[in-house]
């Protein structure tokens, strides 16, 4: 089951507000139609626009400037993650509502890191959807709460990087890790360091083999402090 952190219902007021301005970021094209037409018919909610790939949504973002983007983590990945921070870092005060067929807590730190307010689950009815939009849109967090406690708790733990004489990672190597912390792509990260992508990619599968991780989520998750890499 799928709940809200946060009160449990959001005041009649809400409704007296302005319309949340609600970008749709999902795949395949049809479904996000057909997101479109049935959020769009709530009196509260402005459809500004709807994307099917992280191009796309970038444009719509900066164009439209909404306050939520309901976006599809198995459809537009592979790195939702990486791709939550992008857009928080185009539109800072934009509120990213994620919908996945995961919801653990794994899930959940590593969306919050990045900057999303909240994730929802795929099979969840549309009465649920939408008072998560609401919620989100409010300000407040929405996540499974048995995943949300135990993500926070990992949030709030210490940062735990390992200092860089720990591991044996060249300055380049490290460089990259940061630069995946960030989010950033292959090819971004190229452009930053003003190498080839095909040497970014070298990088990666050494930094993989030098710290025992398979996949640059994990990688992302450990450079941003609150999860280490596993054997």
């Amino acid at each position: 089951m799928i709940n809200k952190v946060g009160p449990s219902t959001v005041g009649s007021q809400f409704t007296k507000e302005p319309p949340v301005r609600l970008a749709i970021g999902v795949y395949p094209p049809l479904w996000g139609e057909l997101l479109a037409q049935v959020l769009g018919r709530e009196m509260w909610i402005e459809v500004v626009g709807r994307a099917a790939d992280e191009d796309e949504l970038q444009q719509l973002t900066s164009k439209q400037t909404p306050k939520v983007i309901l976006l599809d983590y198995e459809g537009l990945g592979p790195n939702a993650e990486g791709l939550v921070s992008r857009l928080r870092r185009l539109a800072p005060k934009v509120r990213v509502l994620v919908l996945a067929r995961r919801s653990g807590a794994q899930t959940v730190v590593s969306l919050l890191r990045a900057g999303a307010a909240g994730l929802i689950g795929k099979d969840v009815e549309l009465s649920v959807l939408l008072n998560a939009v609401r919620a989100v849109a409010a300000g407040e967090v929405w996540a499974d709460r048995k995943a949300a406690a135990e993500a926070l708790e990992q949030l709030a733990a210490p940062v735990r990087i390992e200092p860089e004489g720990q591991v044996a990672l060249t300055r380049r190597e490290w460089e990259v890790v940061e630069a995946v912390g960030r989010g950033l792509r292959n090819r971004e990260i190229g452009h930053a360091l003003g190498i080839s992508e095909k040497t970014v990619k070298t990088h990666l599968n050494h930094i993989f083999s030098k710290l025992h991780v398979e996949s640059r989520f994990a990688l992302a998750l450990w450079a941003q402090g609150g999860v280490q890499p596993r054997a």
